[in-house]
């Protein structure tokens, strides 16, 4: 005969069996009551843990590009500020050019604007934003235009220019024989052929072409960035140049009215340029705003998909955390009264 199931080393582990799983799911129920969601979403799913799993990556996935695009929005927005900062002070030296151009001591009053705009040019086309150059095109590590200085190779290339043109300095007295028709067919040829390819990326940018294209959404991809190269950069290049180096307070009247009917032309051409070049940026920003705002909807239906699928009732939780807690609780204490128990308590 045996007695093995009323022993009171059965009794005992079998309550122990009992308590650790108790303590087991109490544990899991502790963290549901805690987190909202199931302890085990593998058990508690079954077949649907893939769909899960499926939604949550994609989620992911959908955050991690609106998260770019608050990069991108914040590099098109700097651009479009270092774009306006050009076109208004472009719009503000065509005024000074035509108020300058029939006037004796014109070139006097133009030249310290046109050396202080080229030298903020080369400024603003160097802005950096998140250690990078916002007008490099692809190349945003390189710096994108080359200070325009006495030792520059813009400088350099400029002066052996007119030296070869017209056999002088742009310093020399003889500056005032240059004709009106010569000094035109100089700026329209020799001169306007530096800032053309490949003279431009030789000596003024080391920005490429090529804009940076982004992923703005799932099915989107764009033009994010502007390049130094854009032509209407070249031409307010050109234009102040021009109008601080070629030696325009020792001109003729003549020459120096050409001078400026070219530097106004350029000067419009090129506000209206770069005017396309914002255009672009602002619809770049636009569909950037619009891909982020669709995706963050997507996210929402989403996580309403992940709840309906991982959520749990919490306060259901927190009450089986209190059963189970008693459960441990009597386990525990049957297992305390049979180990006290001994048969010599009973043998007289």
């Amino acid at each position: 005969m045996t007695t093995t199931f009323i022993s009171t080393n059965s009794l005992t582990s079998t309550l122990r069996l009992a308590a650790m799983k108790s303590q087991v799911a109490q544990t899991a129920a502790a963290k549901e009551a805690t987190d909202g969601r199931h302890a085990d979403m593998s058990l508690s799913l079954g077949a649907l843990t893939g769909r899960d799993l499926a939604l949550r990556a994609e989620h992911s996935r959908l955050e991690k590009i609106v998260d770019t695009n608050e990069i991108v929005s914040g590099r098109l927005s700097a651009s479009q500020t270092a774009l306006t900062t050009l076109v208004g002070t472009a719009q503000n030296f065509v005024k000074e050019l035509i108020a300058a151009r029939d006037t004796d001591t014109g070139a006097e009053v133009v030249l310290p604007s046109a050396k202080t705009n080229v030298s903020q040019l080369t400024a603003t086309l160097n802005t950096t934003l998140y250690g990078q150059y916002l007008f490099g095109g692809i190349n945003t590590g390189v710096k994108t235009m080359n200070d325009y200085t006495s030792t520059s190779t813009a400088k350099a290339a400029v002066d052996a220019a007119f030296l070869a043109q017209f056999g002088f300095t742009q310093g020399d007295s003889a500056v005032e024989s240059i004709s009106a028709a010569d000094m035109e067919t100089f700026l329209d040829t020799t001169f306007a052929n530096l800032f053309a390819d490949p003279a431009w990326g030789t000596t003024w940018s080391s920005a490429s072409d090529e804009n940076i294209q982004s992923r703005v959404s799932t099915t989107q991809v764009i033009q994010t960035s502007a390049s130094a190269n854009e032509s209407g950069i070249r031409k307010l290049a050109m234009v102040y140049t021009m109008m601080s180096d070629l030696g325009s307070t020792k001109m003729s009247e003549a020459a120096y009215q050409t001078l400026v009917d070219k530097a106004i032309s350029l000067s419009t051409d090129a506000i209206g340029d770069i005017t396309l070049v914002q255009g672009r940026l602002g619809t770049a920003q636009e569909r950037v705003k619009a891909a982020s705002e669709t995706m963050k909807i997507e996210q929402d239906l989403m996580v309403e998909q992940i709840n309906a699928l991982e959520s749990v009732d919490a306060y259901e939780a927190s009450v089986r955390v209190t059963l189970l807690q008693k459960q441990v609780d009597t386990a525990l204490a049957l297992m305390a009264r049979i180990q006290q128990t001994s048969i010599l308590s009973y043998l007289t």
